[in-house]
């Protein structure tokens, strides 16, 4: 789901640093679509880029120029534009002429996909580069920068995210290139540990089991009479009561 979600993203923030190999992966979201490659080879060959899509119509620029964009061969194809990548680009010209450049580029009706490659253990994380990128992209992925296999996925869509971890398989013999979302494990929430009245006072409150067995064997005087249906109560009037048989609450004085 993630891989066909990505492919229908119109920009696409890549996220990686020297070490990774991007190329699987931008390889399926081209897939066998018939459109018109457009490569700033800022970093790669253009010999490079010409071998890996030497059965696609592909125009390479060693760098970047506004009539790039406009001259097409076939009007009728639609063009999809990769910059590798942003980070020589920047530095070729200043960033915030880079990043108006970028800018026409998502504005060409003509470009169906613009795909950027970002180096990140070149800049700060802090960059105003790469935050204005990722504001910038429908979609990011960021690859791990100690697992090469695992990336992250963020994809801006009609006002909603998705976010995902996922890992990345190749088939080499099939060319073909597969995401897995990683699925964790849910925390269980902890209940706080009863307070016992006991832990609450300086002294002993409770009983324990032998002090238990004790009251139970204890057997009050007036027990034995309770059970044998003997109970009474006996009332007998203090010497200074006044007592009166037709008003006995008489010197309650009420």
């Amino acid at each position: 789901m993630s891989l066909f979600k990505l492919k229908t993203v119109p920009t696409l923030l890549i996220e990686d640093d020297c070490n990774k190999n991007i190329l699987p992966i931008i390889t399926e979201l081209i897939g066998n679509t018939d459109c018109i490659l457009k490569i700033f080879c800022y970093e790669q060959p253009v010999h490079c880029w010409q071998s890996i899509f030497k059965e696609k119509s592909i125009q390479c620029f060693k760098e970047f120029q506004k009539e790039d964009c406009t001259r097409i061969t076939d009007k009728s194809k639609k063009v999809i534009c990769i910059i590798d990548s942003v980070n020589q680009m920047a530095l070729d010209m200043s960033w915030d002429e880079c990043l108006r450049n970028i800018k026409n580029l998502q504005n060409d009706c003509s470009i169906i996909k613009l795909i950027i490659v970002l180096h990140t253990d070149c800049i700060p994380n802090a960059s105003k580069l790469r935050v204005n990128l990722n504001h910038m992209a429908n979609g990011i992925i960021t690859y791990d920068s100690k697992n090469c296999y695992k990336v992250s996925i963020q994809i801006k869509k009609n006002g909603k995210f998705f976010k995902s971890e996922e890992m990345i398989s190749y088939d080499r013999m099939a060319s073909t290139l597969k995401l897995t979302p990683i699925v964790k494990a849910d925390k269980k929430v902890q209940e706080p540990e009863k307070i016992s009245p006991g832990n609450l006072t300086t002294f002993k409150i409770e009983m324990d089991q032998t002090q238990q067995l004790e009251k139970h064997k204890l057997k009050l005087p007036y027990m034995s009479k309770i059970k044998e249906g003997q109970g009474k109560v006996y009332y007998e009037p203090d010497a200074v009561d006044d007592w009166d048989d037709e008003d006995p609450d008489d010197d309650l004085d009420i």
